[in-house]
């Protein structure tokens, strides 16, 4: 048992000595100088700042602009116009066939299911407000994209009163025409060429005017003439938008009442609507055929319509004599179509 250990003993002595011996041999030198730093790079280009697209328009001064315009509008402040409005109350704004242009739930959801009632009456409308008209952006290419507004939507528009006919101005302005645009169709005789009027509300409901810029659905005599439809110029023009939202204060207009200066974008000389008299001309052909449809039981001195059954033709003037009442550009719209209408209108009684 001595001699073993003392074996180990002097292998483990001899391990150890080559063990120094490796280690002296693997030590490192001195280090060398350290060499210079090469020169930086040139520093690339700063990439736009991403909300830079978003703040033209999402900025505090724009949008308090905007409200204060919206609000003073019929659209947004209807209750200072029209206390109890039913842009807001439990008439118009909640009933299923008036609230998809009477209410922001009522639009919405219409939009979505393409019909032109809501499913049930809204049981607490609100008013048409921003998110009404605007909803999710196509596209953020704002450089090529201009015109994205984030509008809830541009496409065609099918008529309510006859759907298999569409309104298409090609721009933003089919928007409005969702609304502004008639609830009741013109006048069709019955089989004995006479229609009743059983409403004191009788004609194309308010706010007629994308029809009348696009020169259709008013009542067109059997022997009248009338201008071909969607050919006057503000149908192919700028339609709504070009005058209804040129720029004031600074951002496009959101209380939509134009101005001269909207118009001499085209009319260079205009000064005043009444371009040329013919807003004055228009005033007197409507009252004369207000004369006339008084004259024949129609209207009464007040001018209410008198429930009754008529001559087809004499109620189709009464539909075209409300038509224009509620387009109230007094034929800025469509010049040649309004004219014609009251023209022709008035003719019936000759």
């Amino acid at each position: 048992m001595k001699k073993t250990r003392l074996f180990f003993q002097f292998v483990g002595i001899g391990v150890f000595a080559i063990s120094l011996m490796m280690a002296s041999c693997t030590k490192e030198g001195p280090m060398g100088a350290a060499g210079a730093d090469g020169t930086d790079g040139v520093d690339g280009t700063n990439g736009t700042d991403g909300t830079t697209s978003c703040l033209a328009c999402h900025n505090e001064t724009t949008q308090t602009t905007i409200d204060a315009q919206y609000e003073s509008s019929t659209h947004g402040g209807s209750q200072n116009f029209y206390p109890g409005s039913p842009l807001v109350s439990d008439y118009a704004g909640a009933r299923n066939d008036c609230a998809k242009c009477h209410s922001h739930e009522g639009f919405t959801e219409t939009q979505l299911t393409g019909r032109d009632t809501t499913a049930m009456a809204i049981s607490i409308p609100t008013n048409i407000t921003c998110n009404t008209c605007h909803s999710t952006h196509g596209s953020f290419d704002f450089a090529t994209d201009g015109q994205d507004y984030a509008l809830s939507t541009s496409i065609p528009v099918a008529l309510l009163i006859d759907e298999n006919a569409t309104i298409d101005f090609g721009n933003n302005s089919n928007l409005c025409a969702n609304c502004h645009q008639p609830r009741t169709g013109p006048t069709v005789a019955d089989v004995d060429g006479n229609f009743e009027v059983t409403s004191s509300r009788y004609g194309p409901h308010h706010s007629p005017q994308a029809t009348m810029v696009a020169g259709v659905a008013g009542y067109h005599t059997t022997t009248g003439a009338y201008p071909t439809a969607g050919e006057a110029t503000h149908a192919t023009a700028g339609a709504c938008v070009l005058c209804h939202m040129n720029e004031k204060d600074n951002v496009a207009a959101h209380d939509w009442v134009p101005t001269v200066e909207s118009c001499q974008a085209c009319h260079t000389t205009l000064t005043t609507f009444d371009y040329n008299g013919f807003q004055t001309k228009i005033q007197g052909l409507i009252d004369d055929l207000k004369a006339e449809l008084t004259t024949a039981g129609l209207l009464n001195v007040d001018g209410g319509i008198i429930l009754g059954t008529y001559p087809a033709e004499h109620a189709g003037a009464l539909y075209n004599y409300k038509t224009v009442l509620e387009d109230q550009s007094l034929g800025v719209h469509n010049p040649g179509y309004t004219e014609a209408l009251l023209v022709e209108s008035i003719a019936i009684f000759d």
